[in-house]
């Protein structure tokens, strides 16, 4: 068992693809493909179980996952170490607070991970907040929702598209409408709803409400998605949240004609940290997101 093949591995295990995780470790997709090979005829174990959408870890590769990680990560930390660093390299990082944490949590902890020499800050903030904070030069890359049209804020002239999805009805997983192929706003209106306040298409959905002279009964509104998932678990209402969310505990069920959406991605500018802000927009393109 060689370094690089649990480099390779740990690549193709946590992006839940060959291509990606090639994508990632900066080779071809028949090499980690072969690497991979090798490794589970040494091991004499089958560590992915492959698909037509994806590869998914066995339960012996699961039990290696783990090992892998300490042995890559202590491997890289050893490696900095000698490498005596005068200064250390940084990145500031601004998240739009209506991503999942699991998902974000995810990505910052792999990346720290496999570079234990960086200092990665990494800011939550509204829609609002995050033009602040672009404008003030307080972070180097913005991970928000993009415009139509990019925003010219402090020069925020490049992005990087991640995913575009819909926003859904979160329901309990025992509601009455959580069989629905999908769910119309009048047929909305009649549920307790739990109103995210913070959503950055709220207004838009005002206005189609108004249009359609529908109004919400609303039970509760906060500003952390946490709670509004939480909320929907206990059976206090439904909410309308972005496609990726998701629970064991509730269902997710399109609106009728689904007339809200959203892109997600990257937005940065010109700035004196371009290579650090390239190497991770790079590696966040490998994390699966929906």
């Amino acid at each position: 068992m060689e370094l690089q093949q649990l480099r390779l591995f740990l690549a193709a295990a946590e992006s839940e693809s060959f291509t990606r995780g090639a994508e990632r470790a900066f080779v071809s997709q028949p090499a980690l493909s072969a690497s991979i090979s090798k490794l589970e005829t040494e091991m004499g174990v089958k560590l992915f179980t492959r698909n037509k959408r994806n590869v998914v870890l066995t339960p012996a590769g699961r039990k290696l996952l783990r090992r892998a990680k300490m042995i890559v990560g202590e491997c890289a930390k050893a490696k900095n170490e000698l490498k005596h660093h005068d200064i250390q390299k940084s990145l500031r990082l601004g998240v739009i607070n209506t991503l999942s944490i699991l998902r974000v949590a995810e990505l910052i902890e792999q990346y720290r991970r496999e570079n234990p020499e960086l200092k990665l800050e990494v800011i939550d903030a509204s829609a609002a907040e995050m033009e602040r904070l672009e404008r003030e030069d307080r972070i180097d890359v913005a991970l928000t929702v993009l415009s139509k049209k990019p925003r010219l804020v402090r020069e925020f002239v490049n992005y990087q598209v991640l995913f575009s999805e819909p926003y859904v009805l979160a329901l309990p997983v025992n509601h009455h409408l959580s069989r629905s192929s999908c769910i119309s706003l009048e047929a909305l209106s009649r549920e307790p709803f739990i109103a995210r306040s913070h959503c950055e298409h709220r207004q838009v959905m005002v206005e189609l409400l108004k249009k359609q002279e529908i109004r919400l009964n609303v039970a509760y509104i906060t500003n952390q998605d946490d709670r509004a998932i939480s909320l929907v678990e206990s059976n206090v209402g439904v909410a309308l949240v972005p496609e990726h969310y998701s629970s064991v505990k509730m269902v997710k069920v399109p609106l009728e004609g689904q007339p809200i959406s959203r892109t997600v991605g990257f937005e940065w500018g010109e700035n004196g940290n371009a290579e650090e802000v390239q190497r991770f927009v790079g590696y966040a393109k490998t994390v699966p997101w929906v």
